[in-house]
């Protein structure tokens, strides 16, 4: 059970059960609403969901294919299980690829996802895999719920960095207020862990199109210079951004958290093959162990400079930099 306040209501959500919020804006989807509602239905009728996945969008969206149906998407949580009975919110839940497996490891898992049909979705996944009985469910902004102290774990996957994009207000607020209140429902002892690509992913620099935006020159500059580009370039405000460590680290202390473990995940944390403490493991990897190609991280397709990007890790590994670059973080955060 869970319990948090909405409205001045105070609320109480046995597991298996769902709550759903009313929502004045649209939510973000990845994929059109009557193409998922398809795929559920097949679910439903008993078809294996990643088989119903890779079915409906392996032609049309084969990354997104690869990122709901990868068992790499969870890799992080297997090689730092989570203990038989770990209350988790997974924020962001998306297609309840961190979910749905925390569940299957006995953690008590609520998946908190304002995309009513992406919700509905990990619903579906959830009992199919038998772990109803080990998870809650949320149609709900995050701002929303005044969830008590009660989480062990948080999941931030992919989530931070677009956070400012969907409220208003200074960007940089919006952040600290978000990461504030991830703090507030941890309970004493627990964590929060975030997935988020580096801003000055060596890939970036040398001209990946960022994974937001979907173009290069941007994101990777800091966030002044960054606004600056985006709003000569389309007349908007830039509202998502990524972070290098160092930017992170001062983040997450002006929110509360005092203790970072920052790791590599490499070549992204959306699908890591490789995740490695930042420091000597990391130079090592990239002067001994054979380089795994990276990609555009916003359609999966293999980057054109393979080359040139194991030369310059190789170079920044034997000058004991090569943390600093790495394509994405994980992040675990305590207080």
């Amino acid at each position: 059970m869970i319990r948090f306040r909405h409205n001045g209501q105070d609320i109480s959500l046995a597991t298996g059960s769902t709550w759903c919020m009313p929502m004045e804006a649209a939510p973000y989807r990845d994929t059109p609403s009557e193409d998922l509602l398809a795929v559920i239905r097949e679910v439903r009728a008993g078809r294996p969901w990643r088989e119903a996945v890779q079915s409906r969008y392996k032609q049309s969206n084969p990354w997104l294919t690869r990122v709901v149906t990868s068992p790499l998407r969870d890799l992080f949580f297997r090689r730092h299980p989570v203990s038989p009975g770990c209350r988790v919110l997974d924020i962001g839940a998306g297609w309840g690829q961190i979910a749905v497996p925390l569940a299957q490891a006995g953690a008590l898992v609520t998946a908190l996802e304002p995309t009513p049909e992406r919700l509905d979705f990990i619903y579906a996944a959830a009992n199919q895999e038998g772990v109803i009985r080990n998870m809650t469910f949320l149609k709900a902004d995050f701002f929303a719920p005044q969830f008590e102290p009660d989480f062990d774990l948080a999941c931030c996957i992919g989530v931070l960095e677009w956070v400012a994009k969907f409220r208003l207000g200074d960007a940089h607020e919006v952040r600290v207020d978000f990461l504030r209140r991830i703090r507030a429902l941890l309970a004493p002892g627990g964590r929060l862990v975030i997935g988020i690509e580096n801003r000055l992913g060596l890939k970036y620099i040398i001209g990946a199109p960022d994974d937001h935006i979907g173009v290069s020159g941007i994101s990777v500059y800091d966030q002044r210079l960054a606004d600056s580009k985006w709003l000569a370039r389309t007349g908007m405000p830039l509202r998502c951004h990524t972070f290098t460590r160092a930017e992170l680290e001062t983040l997450l202390a002006e929110a509360g958290f005092t203790t970072c473990a920052f790791y590599a995940a490499i070549p992204d944390y959306k699908l890591p093959e490789c995740i490695l403490p930042l420091g000597d493991a990391v130079d090592k990897h990239y002067i001994e162990a054979p380089f795994l190609p990276e990609h555009n991280g916003s359609n999966g397709t293999p980057l054109a400079f393979q080359a040139e990007l194991a030369s310059h890790y190789r170079s920044l590994a034997h000058l004991k930099v090569s943390s600093q670059f790495v394509p994405s973080f994980f992040v675990v955060c305590t207080f």
